[in-house]
């Protein structure tokens, strides 16, 4: 199982990565200074509720080896929504970081999360350029909008327990009442 900050630590790992390696992640609509350009920030996460994925129902899990089951809610699913905001000195280094980008998302559908390897879809909600900032500086800047959709955010109140060895059943009928034990399958 993992958690947001398991999927916002594996999405910034590849962004440094394959995009830019100075790349920071800051909280959605904080103020920061850009200390070194060019400079990729990545504001969010925002989450947003898939609320049409919302259920009553009970998750549960069973782990034969062990004779074990954990029952639970069933998690609830969040869009982790990003804005990618490339501030440059030149209009060439602007294209080229935005181009990077581009690339990036083209070629990265999904994301890998540890521990367990769970994949999660990346969506470009807003390419890059496409969203209007105010700029008050001389310098040169593109923003877009991107999506990790579907993480998984589980509850913390979770039952355990055995799983049923045996299964005895009492008949009852005009006779004598029976019992009879049946033992699980062998195999």
């Amino acid at each position: 199982m993992y958690s947001v900050r398991d999927v916002v630590e594996a999405f910034m790992r590849l962004v440094k990565s394959e995009v830019q390696q100075d790349a920071v992640l800051v909280p959605p609509d904080d103020a920061y200074e850009v200390q070194r350009l060019p400079s990729l920030l990545v504001q969010g996460p925002r989450l947003v509720e898939d609320k049409d994925r919302r259920t009553m129902a009970k998750q549960i899990v069973k782990d034969t080896d062990a004779l074990t089951y954990e029952e639970r809610e069933y998690p609830r699913f969040y869009h982790l929504d990003f804005d990618f905001v490339v501030t440059t000195a030149k209009e060439a280094e602007l294209v080229d970081t935005v181009a990077g980008i581009v690339v990036f998302f083209a070629f990265h559908r999904e994301i890998v999360v540890p521990p367990d390897g769970h994949r999660l879809n990346l969506t470009e909600l807003v390419p890059i350029g496409g969203l209007n900032r105010v700029n008050l500086t001389n310098l040169r800047q593109s923003s877009g909008r991107y999506r990790i959709e579907d993480c998984l955010v589980y509850g913390n109140n979770v039952t355990s327990g055995k799983l049923v060895l045996d299964r005895k059943f009492d008949y009852a009928d005009s006779s004598p009442i029976e019992s009879r034990t049946h033992e699980p399958p062998q195999g």
